[in-house]
């Protein structure tokens, strides 16, 4: 209802102060503030948009193809930068920090931003450390300036729930879906280009080619800080807060929530990224970073549902029953199942192409895009249909339904299999694609919008995390079987081809780490030993991969029930708009106006 100025009232804050011994503890809720222009409140006509709007949306699907290309591209080429620093044992923590960094920062800067409002500060401010980030990382001596550098990087990166959340609020909550599958389209262009960028520039010359991606990625994050700071101009924000001291208004944070969050995170994947690589998993180092971590989020979580009602897990998130609080639980679970059957194919996928089809990284890149073009282009399909009819139960459902089948087929993979796998990956990619726009979807039109960055963010760090424990898990269990399987079928094969068996042991170890050179001085050894060795060794790296897709079927089988019990979202899926940006009016009919 408007007051007598014409401003509508939008959702602000009020203070509840409660004395816990010595400290104040502040509890923020959220009552009527005055903002010009605050919404569009019309929920059954289309609401019309102008440039400003548009130049928006152009900036947030920079933002995301920024993002996604700072994540994907150096994975592409890990083994080339840990070789040309002299550091592969660490490599992979290149990738590893910038996860880290999301994971830990990304619900603090959300929480920050539903408190404040202070959207515009935190995207320009957080994209600018990763610009400086990316201008410090070509520069590299060594492997420890580049993981310095990347966690400049992952400032911007933790930016995610926002790029996300931004885009959904400034459009019709009708128009939420298509507005997901934009996002996403920018997301999934850049899985397609970063890696073959990165790629073709190192293959060029292994010493620089990876440097200049990094001025590269730097132009982006400058062009995205600068797009965010021109074309995002929100108008200013109104709260119950400016009366307050600085310190007032952090301790309106939720500061023993994000302590205990950040402490959690951070050890807890920071363990994982230690185990199987740095250390091993049964380390003093691992298990203490892992426990402490698992018990601090623990601790987290029983101050979130016992000690505070506004926390970064406000409780607002999971009440309003089937239709809203258990829609949200049911999607953040769906997102974070679809980070266990995601990234078992994106890891291992390409082990798969380089052991049993190509040596060739290009090809490798090429032949992964089997599952991001399609994923591209249905993104698209699956916003469309979500918006027309007004749903995301069935276009989940038959998602995950795709997604099952293609992680199935690959499962059945075998040497000499080239055309299915790439078949089975284009499956995947279609069915992947769903669960990518239709669980933030359903997060942001689940949730008040007071909270719908708090929202989003503990969906997408839910996903990391799962993404993290999975991905130590899929090693685990690959790497057991294939040091099982591999000396068993290749012991065979060369045996039965007459290899002699004094010769075994160094031909197993050449063969394995691919020494040509190695090979042909073993007494022995003729051209059909190494071939029948060969075919053995693809045999046990098939054996031992198809493990990884057999752990994720279940997942998505659980995740395609799961669907049937999300709730009805047809009385949100208005035109309702939360945050426009200009003042908007009721679209004009030409047509009619022209009759």
């Amino acid at each position: 209802m408007a007051d007598e100025h014409g401003n509508t009232p939008q959702p602000g804050t009020e203070i509840n102060a409660k004395e816990v011994g010595q400290f104040k503890h502040q509890e923020v809720e959220h009552v009527d503030v005055y903002a010009p222009n605050a919404t569009f409140d019309e929920e059954e006509v289309e609401p019309e948009f102008h440039m400003r709007t548009w130049i928006t949306l152009g900036a947030f699907f920079l933002l995301n193809y920024t993002q996604v290309v700072a994540l994907q591209g150096p994975a592409a080429v890990l083994t080339y930068i840990g070789t040309d620093l002299h550091n592969t044992k660490s490599q992979t923590w290149v990738v590893v920090v910038l996860s880290l960094v999301q994971g830990v920062l990304g619900p603090i800067i959300s929480k920050i931003s539903d408190t404040f409002q202070a959207r515009k500060l935190l995207l320009v401010g957080s994209c600018a450390i990763s610009f400086v980030g990316a201008c410090i990382a070509p520069g590299s001596g060594s492997i420890y300036r580049l993981i310095g550098a990347t966690i400049l990087i992952g400032v911007g990166f933790a930016s995610v729930p926002l790029a996300y959340a931004v885009p959904s609020e400034i459009l019709p909550r009708r128009w939420r879906p298509s507005a997901q599958a934009g996002v996403s389209v920018a997301a999934l262009l850049a899985t397609i280009s970063g890696p073959f960028t990165i790629g073709a520039l190192t293959k060029q010359n292994p010493h620089t080619g990876w440097r200049l991606f990094y001025w590269f990625q730097a132009a982006l994050w400058g062009a995205t800080t600068i797009g965010l700071f021109v074309g995002y101009n929100p108008p200013q924000p109104h709260t119950q807060l400016g009366h307050l001291s600085l310190w007032g208004r952090i301790c309106c944070l939720d500061l023993i929530g994000c302590g205990l969050l950040t402490a959690g995170l951070a050890l807890f994947l920071t363990g994982l990224g230690l185990g199987g690589g740095l250390y091993s998993w049964t380390n003093a180092r691992t298990l203490s970073t892992i426990i402490i971590g698992v018990v601090t989020l623990i601790v987290f979580g029983l101050y979130e549902s016992k000690g505070t009602k506004t926390g970064i897990l406000h409780h607002d998130l999971f009440r309003g029953g089937r239709d809203q609080g258990r829609t949200f639980g049911i999607c953040v679970g769906l997102l974070s199942i679809e980070a266990v059957m995601g990234f078992g194919f994106a890891v291992f996928y390409p082990i798969l192409t380089q052991v049993l089809f190509t040596a060739d990284p290009v090809l490798i890149v090429a032949r992964s895009q089997a599952c991001w073009i399609p994923a591209a282009a249905s993104v698209v399909v699956w916003g469309f249909v979500s918006t027309r009819f007004r749903t995301i139960r069935e276009p989940m459902l038959v998602g995950f339904v795709f997604f099952t089948a293609g992680l199935v087929g690959l499962a059945t993979i075998q040497p000499g299999q080239s055309v299915s796998a790439i078949a089975f990956a284009c499956l995947t990619g279609i069915g992947i694609a769903a669960p990518l726009v239709l669980t933030i979807t359903g997060v942001q039109l689940t949730t008040p919008h007071k909270l719908i960055a708090t929202a989003t963010s503990c969906t997408t760090s839910a996903r990391a995390v799962a993404g993290a424990v999975f991905s130590a898990i899929f090693a685990a269990a690959f790497n057991s079987r294939l040091t099982d399987r591999l000396p068993k079928y290749v012991a065979r094969a060369a045996l039965a081809a007459g290899l002699p068996a004094a010769s075994l042991p160094e031909f197993i170890e050449a063969l394995s780490t691919g020494d040509a050179q190695a090979l042909a001085n073993i007494p022995g050894v003729t051209p059909t030993v190494i071939a029948e060795g060969a075919s053995a060794l693809q045999q046990a790296f098939a054996d031992s991969l198809r493990i990884v897709f057999i752990i994720a079927v279940p997942f998505g089988a659980a995740a395609a029930v799961a669907c049937l019990f999300l709730g009805d979202v047809r009385k949100t899926m208005n035109y309702h708009v939360d945050a426009p940006l200009e003042e908007l009016h009721v679209k004009r009919d030409w047509n009619s106006e022209t009759a």
